[in-house]
C-alpha cells in the first residue's frame, strides 16, 4: 500500500498523544486468516508495566501484578476504541480484538490474532525463548494489542531474528519447564519452542492464589535480562 503522509502524521500524533509507551505499524497483507480480511495494515500499542512492580515478580505473581496487569490491558482496550474512532473520522475503518482473550483450557490457547505478529512485522522487537515479545527498550514488561486498519500508513522493518543469543535466564527460571531454549525465528511454530501447556497449567494456578481471573505468572518477564535493563534505568530515575 502507497502511505499518505498526511493521513499517516494525523494518526502517529494521535497514537502518540495517548498513554501508550511504544508503538509501531505493520504490514500485514503477508498474514493468513486475518480477524478482520480487509483491514491488512496494523497498529501495535503498548503500555509498559510498572517497574517496581515487576521487579517483584521474580518471586512469582502476587495480588499487585494481577490488577496491574488488569489495569494495563483496560488501558490498551480504552487506547485502541479511541484511535479506532479517530480513524474512522478520517474516513477509513479499523478493527480491534482485546489484549487478552478469555482462556478456559489448556487445549484453546490459540487466540484469533497473535499481537506479538504485528509487533514484529512492526519492527518493535522479536520473541523471546519464552514466547513474549522482547524489546529493547521494555524487555518483556508490556503489554500490547493490535488495531486493524485499512488506513495508508508507512509500516515498519520486520524484525527478522532473535537477540536472545546464548541467554538461558527464562529457562532456568520457568516454574513450569515451558521453555525449550530454542531461539525464535519468524516462521517458526510457537508449539516448536515453547509449551503453552504447561505454562498455561502453572500461571493458572499462579493466577488464581493472586486473585487473577485470567492465567498469569511474569516470572520469564522479571528475570529477562532486557527487562532487567529497563527495570535498572527506571527505578534509577524514580
Amino acid at each position: 500500500m502507497v502511505y499518505d503522509s498526511v493521513i499517516c502524521g494525523k494518526i502517529e500524533s494521535a497514537v502518540k498523544g495517548s498513554e501508550i509507551s511504544i508503538y509501531g505499524f505493520s504490514d500485514l497483507s503477508v498474514v493468513e486468516n486475518l480477524p478482520f480480511p480487509n483491514l491488512k495494515t496494523g497498529i501495535t500499542i503498548g503500555i509498559a508495566l510498572n517497574p517496581s512492580i515487576v521487579k517483584s515478580l521474580v518471586s512469582g505473581p502476587d495480588r499487585e501484578y494481577a490488577a496491574e496487569y488488569s489495569e494495563v490491558n483496560r488501558k490498551l482496550s480504552e487506547v485502541a476504541d479511541d484511535i479506532k474512532s479517530f480513524i474512522a473520522g478520517l474516513g477509513y475503518s479499523a478493527g480491534i480484538i482485546p489484549p487478552t482473550m478469555p482462556v478456559n483450557s489448556k487445549d484453546e490457547l490459540y487466540s484469533p490474532f497473535p499481537h506479538k505478529t504485528a509487533a514484529t512485522l512492526a519492527g518493535l522487537g522479536w520473541i523471546g525463548k519464552s514466547a513474549l515479545l522482547i524489546t529493547k527498550e521494555f524487555g518483556a514488561a508490556l503489554r500490547i494489542t493490535t488495531i486493524f486498519t485499512d488506513a495508508p500508513l508507512k509500516t515498519g522493518i520486520p524484525v527478522e531474528k532473535s537477540y536472545c543469543g546464548g541467554c538461558t535466564e527464562c529457562l532456568k527460571k520457568c516454574p513450569a519447564g515451558a521453555v525449550s531454549g530454542k531461539e525464535w525465528y519468524p516462521g517458526l511454530l510457537r508449539d516448536d519452542f515453547w509449551d503453552g501447556k504447561a505454562c498455561f497449567e502453572y500461571s493458572s494456578k499462579a493466577g488464581k492464589s493472586a486473585g487473577s481471573n485470567h492465567p498469569v505468572c511474569g516470572i520469564c518477564i522479571a528475570v529477562c535480562p532486557w527487562t532487567q535493563g529497563y527495570l535498572r534505568r527506571s527505578l534509577n530515575e524514580l
